[in-house]
């Protein structure tokens, strides 16, 4: 029994390393990218659209501009924790498999909610299209809220409001949940706004924010991409 306990302590710890969170996403990343490059479709992920558009500010144009943003954050990411680069491939699989539980147990509390009280952004593409859009949403979305968002806020919460950590981690999480329900309803391809669409989202942001906190980006990521999938196909 303790022997199980190491084991799953160092799984725990050992996954939440920078090479692990990339090498979860990047079959998602990879199918964003390809199929957003073949397909041709202007129909982009809200996020990576704001990425796009804050980098343009700054004269930079390219339908890439958000994957190298992705790439060098995790390149800084893995250099600045002082960790190895090699993973273990069971390793990877092992987060997949968590990365589907935890995107199912969500799909069973708002699945249904998702498929009924909103419409799944992309319904009017074809499956290939919207498999390619919700890919990038798990990316892309959780890189915003919660890798600069979520972030920053336990950061400005912690060295200057002077908060605790877990205190921080609370209110951070609670309003990069809000922040990131209100995003799905401004743009040109907003939802039409509803109480119950506004609160599920932020019911789905905050457990997302759960998960950042405790398992790190890459499983975060994985399972909003899956969720999504599950709801939208």
């Amino acid at each position: 029994m303790a022997s199980m306990a190491s084991s799953l302590s160092r799984y725990l710890k050992e996954t939440r390393r920078p090479i692990y969170s990339a090498a979860l996403v990047l079959p998602f990343f990879l199918i964003y990218h390809t199929g957003s490059f073949f397909l041709k479709t202007t129909y982009i992920n809200g996020a990576d659209a704001l990425i796009m558009q804050l980098l343009a500010l700054f004269s930079v144009r390219s339908a890439f501009a958000s994957a190298l943003v992705l790439v060098l954050c995790f390149v800084a990411w893995q250099i600045r924790s002082g960790t190895g680069w090699k993973i273990q491939s069971q390793k990877v699989i092992a987060m997949f498999a968590e990365s589907m539980l935890f995107a199912l147990f969500l799909y069973f509390l708002l699945g249904w909610a998702g498929a009924h009280l909103s419409k799944p952004p992309g319904s009017s593409l074809s499956v290939v299209e919207r498999l390619v859009l919700y890919s990038g949403a798990g990316i892309y979305e959780e890189m915003v809220f919660r890798g600069f968002l979520l972030g920053s806020l336990i950061l400005l919460l912690t060295r200057v409001a002077g908060m605790g950590k877990t205190a921080a981690a609370v209110l951070g999480a609670l309003l990069a949940a809000l922040l990131f329900s209100a995003f799905h309803y401004v743009g040109p391809a907003a939802d039409s706004f509803t109480l119950r669409g506004f609160a599920q989202r932020a019911f789905g942001g905050l457990y997302f924010s759960c998960l950042f906190v405790t398992r790190g980006f890459g499983i975060t990521a994985a399972s909003h991409a899956l969720y999504d999938i599950l709801v939208g196909l």
